[in-house]
């Protein structure tokens, strides 16, 4: 497996895991209003960590990430 699939792979891996997330978060906001606070903080706190390991990662290697996104053309 080369190196560009094996980021494919992990990239459909999280990508699965997210949506399974996602579904299981609207499934318990539907069963419990009051459940939306606290998984609404679980979801800010992962994207911050996420976007936080990204903006680490970029000072690290002096490379901007998120540079290599074009954000108008996300869906």
């Amino acid at each position: 497996m080369t190196e560009e699939q094996t980021i494919d792979h992990h990239l459909r891996q999280a990508l699965a895991h997210l949506e399974t997330a996602l579904n299981q978060s609207v499934a318990a906001v539907m069963n419990d209003q009051a459940l939306k606070k606290e998984i609404g903080k679980k979801w800010e706190m992962f994207l911050g960590d996420f976007f936080g390991y990204v903006r680490e990662k970029g000072k690290q290697h002096r490379i901007n990430l998120l540079g290599w996104i074009s954000f108008p053309r996300l869906r």
